[in-house]
Order: structure tokens, then C-alpha cells, then sequence
């Protein structure tokens, strides 16, 4: 009898034919076009067949702009193993892209339409800390500022710490960049052995310390979870639902952060760039 998951499906690799038709593309960049479930079943099935080295990103208008402008960096989301849409803008550019009514499409966002297929990096982390306290998977937190990656474990402790399943949720930090410490670090990482590595350096930054220090450290899943242990920390404050359901949070972000205007300036950009594709 085969295997189940904990989600009630075999056990599989995303290499089944039937994801071929999950995938779609904008300006030449792979994305990930099914939702929160299917990428948790992914990262399980990865995990309970001990892969290594395995690598998600979590993609925004903001990266598709940067890779249309740094080579580099769009080579570097062409290695990753699945890029997942982190930003309703990427959705409304989908239905674009399909000949639908721009302006249509913008207003069913608005209304909380086209997200099942919306899996944000912040969404993602406690989903896959939830599934780590079931499965006894061990997790490490990278990055931040100051202190965040340890006050972030600190919070994931105080919410999985009780689960049937298992006594402790097992997880360890690192704070900070690591510029001055990347031994210090991947000894650490390598040490512990993490089943998944959550990698919070901003984009960019984070990415490129993944591709030079996939085969370095020993992890199950490494993702780039941007600025995800801002709010984990407790340091900066989530969106309401009404932001959550219209696609706005980055509105929020700008209105909590107006420094913040220089990095969304992108979004009207993005927007002309799908337009005038």
C-alpha cells in the first residue's frame, strides 16, 4: 500500500506530469501556478524523501522587475526549484496575459477574487511551521535585523509548542547578515541540519546567499522569506483582512513605512511593462 502524507496524497515529487500544466510564465520567468496546498504537499514530499538542497522563492512584481534589469538575477530564479507568486500583482498580469479586460481584472482583485493560487512568503512560513511541529521537522530562521530571526523562533515555539505530536518544535537562529560571519553560519546550519531553512536577507540579497551556499550547508528546503520575520518579531504589524482580501498589503506597507516609495515606485512600472508587453 503506498505511503500517505499528511495531506491524504501519495507520496510524490512535483516531477509528475500533471504539474506540467501548473507552470506558467511571465517574461520568461517559471512560476508556480497552484496554491498554498500544493506547495506544502510539494515541501513535504521533499522532506520525507530526504531531498537536499531543494529551493524556493517567493516571487513579486518587485523581482520580476529587478530580473528584467540584472541578468544575473534572473539566472539566479531560472535554478531555484519552484517560484511561487508572492504578490497579487502577478496574478492581475496572468489574466492579462490571457486577454482578459485589464480593468476587469482589477476590479475582481479589489473584490477578493484570483487568489488561490496566492502563496506570499509570509503566508508560507507559518503554514510550513505548522507542518514541521507535525512532522517533527527541524527549522532554522536566517537573517533580519537585530535580533528578529530569535524573537521569530522565539514566537513559533510559543505557538507549536503544544502539539500532540511532539514536545518542542524544534527550530534554531541566526540573526543578522552574514557578511563578516558566513562560517560561523553554514557551521551552524550544517550542525543542526535543518529540514527547512527560512532565509530572511530582503530580495536579492537573500537569493544570492542561497545560490552561493546551496552545496555549503546541509538543509532539506531553503525559501527567501524577505521581510516575513518583521512581523513574526513582532516589530511590524500585518495588514488587516480588508488589505489581505483587495491585494493591497503593499498599500498598507507604504502607509506604515513611506520610506518604502522609493521600492514601490516598481508597481506602476510593472504595470505599463504587462500592458505594453
Amino acid at each position: 500500500m503506498d505511503k500517505k502524507n499528511s495531506f491524504g496524497a501519495k507520496k510524490e515529487l512535483n516531477n509528475d506530469k500533471r504539474f506540467a500544466l501548473t507552470y506558467w510564465k511571465i517574461f520568461n520567468i517559471s512560476l508556480f501556478g497552484r496554491g498554498m496546498y500544493e506547495v506544502l504537499r510539494i515541501v513535504e514530499n521533499w522532506i520525507d524523501s530526504e531531498a537536499k538542497n531543494k529551493w524556493i522563492a517567493t516571487v513579486n512584481p518587485e523581482f520580476v522587475m529587478k530580473a528584467l534589469k540584472d541578468d544575473d538575477f534572473k539566472t539566479i530564479l531560472k535554478e531555484t526549484d519552484l517560484n511561487v507568486v508572492d504578490g497579487i500583482g502577478l496574478i492581475w498580469a496572468r489574466e492579462v496575459m490571457k486577454k482578459n479586460n485589464w480593468f476587469k481584472v482589477g476590479v475582481e482583485i479589489l473584490q477578493g477574487k484570483h487568489k488561490e493560487n496566492l502563496v506570499s512568503g509570509a503566508d508560507l512560513m507559518p503554514e510550513l511551521c505548522k507542518l514541521a511541529s507535525k512532522k517533527d521537522y527541524k527549522v532554522f530562521f536566517l537573517g533580519g535585523f537585530g535580533d528578529r530571526a530569535e524573537r521569530t523562533a522565539k514566537y513559533f515555539r510559543s505557538q507549536f509548542s503544544d502539539f500532540k505530536s511532539q514536545t518542542d518544535f524544534r527550530c534554531q537562529f541566526s540573526s543578522g547578515e552574514p557578511e563578516f560571519n558566513n562560517k560561523e553560519v553554514l557551521d551552524k546550519i550544517n550542525k543542526f541540519k535543518p529540514d527547512i531553512l527560512f532565509v530572511a536577507y530582503g530580495m536579492k540579497k537573500q537569493e544570492e546567499w542561497i545560490k552561493n551556499n546551496r552545496y555549503k550547508a546541509d538543509f532539506g528546503v531553503a525559501i527567501g522569506v524577505g521581510r516575513s520575520f518583521d512581523y513574526y518579531s513582532g516589530d511590524l504589524k500585518r495588514a488587516s483582512k480588508f488589505f489581505k482580501k483587495t491585494g493591497t498589503e503593499w498599500f498598507y506597507s507604504l502607509i506604515k513605512e513611506p520610506k518604502r516609495i522609493k521600492r514601490q515606485v516598481v508597481l506602476p512600472k510593472f504595470i505599463w511593462k504587462v500592458l505594453t508587453r
